[in-house]
């Protein structure tokens, strides 16, 4: 009897596991792109509940939780190891489904998973079809100028602030410089949005 409950148990907790994978599926967007030292990849999964709660659109009234993964490949020139994650950047997206003149824009925040830092946002989509993702990816030194544009601008949103504190440097001596700060890199992938957890053709 113990055994039967031994195994009973076992499999549910792997049921369990295995639904709880399924659940957390990343379905990756086109390609990763590789510019000025810097892999971009792009990927979405089911919408997710945030802490503290407030900071993004709520995952009941979304479609999607869409990431960025960004970091740095060998020889960077600001100075970060190949494969770790990029801090600080400002991150904003555009979607345009196949057939709509309104896109979907709006600015990824930086966060952490379990699987590590990433930058993301929660998204209402316009329904199943083919959409084209478009990335704008600027360096830290542009925070500066997003918080002064959002201070002046009378309807601004404080949901959409730039989520920044003070200031992340970049040593530029002789002894232990690095190269300057990345132009805005924009970078585009196509995807097809069949629903989380299916797999269809347009």
């Amino acid at each position: 009897m113990t055994r039967k409950i031994l195994k009973l148990s076992a499999i549910c907790i792997s049921y369990l596991a295995l639904n709880s994978l399924v659940l957390a599926a990343e379905y990756p967007i086109g390609e990763p792109k590789i510019q000025d030292g810097i892999e971009i990849a792009a990927v979405y999964l089911q919408p997710i509940k945030m802490d503290p709660e407030g900071i993004m659109r709520k995952a009941e009234d979304s479609d999607i939780h869409l990431e960025a993964d960004i970091s740095a490949v060998q020889d960077n020139p600001n100075g970060f190891a190949e494969g770790s994650w990029m801090p600080y950047l400002v991150v904003h997206y555009e979607l345009i489904k196949e057939g709509e003149k309104e896109t979907i824009k709006g600015h990824m925040m930086p966060m952490v998973a379990s699987d590590g830092p990433h930058y993301g946002d929660n998204v209402k989509l316009k329904g199943n079809g083919r959409y084209k993702l478009k990335l704008n990816v600027e360096a830290p030194n542009a925070h500066e100028k997003h918080k002064s544009e959002k201070s002046n601008d009378p309807k601004h949103d404080d949901h959409t602030m730039m989520h920044s504190h003070g200031e992340f440097g970049r040593h530029v001596d002789k002894e232990t410089g690095v190269g300057a700060w990345f132009k805005p890199i924009n970078v585009e992938y196509d995807f097809v949005f069949a629903g989380i957890g299916k797999k269809g053709s347009y």
